[in-house]
């Protein structure tokens, strides 16, 4: 079966990475694996990744259910006093290398081994004119009310990454919602805004300041995606 779009437009697409550093592509891949992807989100047991002064955090599903309301309103408080002075994220996530690592043969997974492979990382770097990519991270994320996050670049010395990409998995969504990915200039001015169209792939060159938008209280969905890095392993 063909994971991808047949009729994708590559030279266009190349021209307008190149070009302005970033791009989103509509009708990325195939109708059967765009509903295979979706539906495996349904079956997530999530878990909530943050950070607090200690670093990086997460509370498993069964960790975030146990909280009382005191507790939530308590973990909530201490989330945006990271966010008030420095770099903070807030959301759900399921770790499709955990899952690879872990022996996972659920469908996520098997789906982080075929974009580990040259079939996608091949494509990517015709794209890209990368020609060093030649490894992938991924991550299953859902942005739910009150998730959000802030203003970075992707830059990390450990790893070498050089694009970062997200393949949209959300079917109904309003921008009013937040849980856009803005791409943000030096002096504060937003340059880009993707929306989350369902079927779309947003790949954008690393380092490149970015943030997404706090998702509204009256949102009425949530906001599901596979993310990650394309890197130089």
């Amino acid at each position: 079966m063909d994971y991808l779009n047949p009729s994708l437009d590559e030279a266009a697409i190349a021209q307008t990475l190149h070009a302005k550093g970033r791009v989103q592509i509509r009708d990325f891949f195939s109708p059967p694996v765009i509903d295979a992807l979706e539906a495996a989100l349904q079956s997530i047991d999530w878990q909530l990744v943050y950070r607090d002064l200690r670093g990086d955090q997460k509370l498993t599903g069964e960790q975030l259910r146990a909280l009382t309301p005191p507790q939530r309103m308590q973990l909530t408080e201490g989330i945006h006093a990271v966010a008030r002075q420095d770099f903070q994220f807030s959301f759900f996530s399921d770790s499709l290398v955990d899952a690879v690592k872990g022996g996972r043969t659920d469908l996520l997974a098997r789906f982080m081994r075929w974009m580990a492979g040259d079939e996608f990382l091949s494509r990517m770097r015709t794209l890209s004119g990368d020609d060093r990519i030649n490894g992938v991270y991924a991550q299953a994320t859902m942005y739910s009310r009150g998730n959000f996050l802030t203003t970075h670049d992707d830059h990390v010395d450990r790893e070498d990454r050089r694009l970062a990409y997200v393949i949209n998995l959300t079917r109904q969504w309003r921008p009013d919602w937040g849980g856009l990915l803005h791409f943000a200039d030096e002096d504060g001015s937003v340059g880009d805004t993707f929306f989350p169209h369902f079927n779309s792939l947003s790949l954008f060159k690393v380092p490149q300041r970015h943030f997404v938008s706090y998702v509204t209280p009256f949102a009425m969905s949530e906001r599901t995606a596979i993310t990650g890095w394309l890197i130089a392993a």
